[in-house]
């Protein structure tokens, strides 16, 4: 699948990532948590780089039931997004993005997730749309500018100007 690369880079992994000295809704319950705030998101995230992509979204789907805050939901509904996207399973790919970009309009992964969607499907103008979004809200993100290339790709290939040919005339060998 081309963009692949690109559709790893887009998932919202650090999202997920450790929480230290956070503190439960209780204050007679204060604990520290060392490592991941919530382990199923981090580890369906970490699946889905993997390339484990069934594990991935069964684990974060775990993780969104469990998420704690806008941020943490977020992340697991755009690697949902990301993960369905991986498995080309098109049309649930693109309800995790809706919800995702419904709930925070900004949430450029979420945009970058649909806009690969919309490419793989065709549907460049709409692609354009949501990357022009995405710029507009983190232009300097690697991710933004990777799936911008996979729509170049798609929609305006690089075509060499030189032509090699390398046949030779037998006779010619000396």
């Amino acid at each position: 699948m081309n963009g692949f690369r690109a559709l790893l880079i887009v998932l919202a992994f650090a999202v997920a990532g450790a929480a230290i000295g956070d503190q439960a809704s209780s204050d007679t319950d204060i604990r520290t948590v060392l490592g991941p705030r919530n382990p199923p998101l981090h580890d369906g995230a970490q699946a889905l780089l993997d390339g484990d992509v069934e594990q991935g979204i069964r684990l974060t789907e775990i993780g969104l039931e469990a998420a704690l805050g806008r941020r943490e939901r977020q992340a697991g509904l755009s690697n949902l997004c990301a993960g369905y996207l991986m498995l080309e399973q098109y049309d649930t790919a693109i309800e995790y993005c809706d919800t995702a970009i419904e709930e925070n309009e900004n949430n450029w992964r979420a945009l970058c997730n649909r806009a690969l969607i919309y490419i793989y499907t065709g549907r460049f103008d709409e692609a354009r749309a949501d990357l022009e979004r995405g710029e507009a809200i983190a232009p300097y993100a690697n991710s933004v500018k990777e799936v911008r290339g996979v729509l170049l790709d798609a929609t305006d290939p690089v075509v060499p100007n030189i032509i090699i040919d390398d046949r030779r005339d037998p006779d010619d060998e000396g």
